[in-house]
């Protein structure tokens, strides 16, 4: 549960969020144009100023499903931390004493 500073989130599932909601508000306006038989390159403005909106917003949902997901990992660590009865350590084993013998069957 300790990732000891390292950070195992790839690029990708970084800009996911962000970039999924800074495309969506052009998108849904070049649908709309779309539908209506309008230019789809039409309204550039509106596109140009809900893209950073929709790049804001994503970051913000990304931080808040974050901190939500660090509030649960401390309590379950908490948790962990205040009954270790519950949690033993697992007995270590060699590699050599889970391989089992071959025997050949043959018919």
């Amino acid at each position: 549960m300790d990732q000891e500073g390292m950070d195992f989130q790839s690029t990708f599932d970084r800009l996911t969020a962000p970039l999924g909601f800074g495309i969506a508000g052009p998108a849904a306006i070049v649908m709309r144009n779309g539908l209506n038989r309008m230019p789809l390159r039409s309204n550039w403005v509106m596109m140009a100023v809900t893209a950073p909106i929709g790049f804001a917003m994503g970051l913000g949902i990304k931080r808040w499903r974050e901190k939500i997901n660090a509030d649960n990992m401390a309590v379950m660590k908490h948790y962990v931390l205040t009954h270790p009865e519950r949690f033993p350590e697992p007995e270590r084993r060699r590699y050599k004493d889970m391989i089992k013998p071959w025997f050949a069957h043959r018919w």
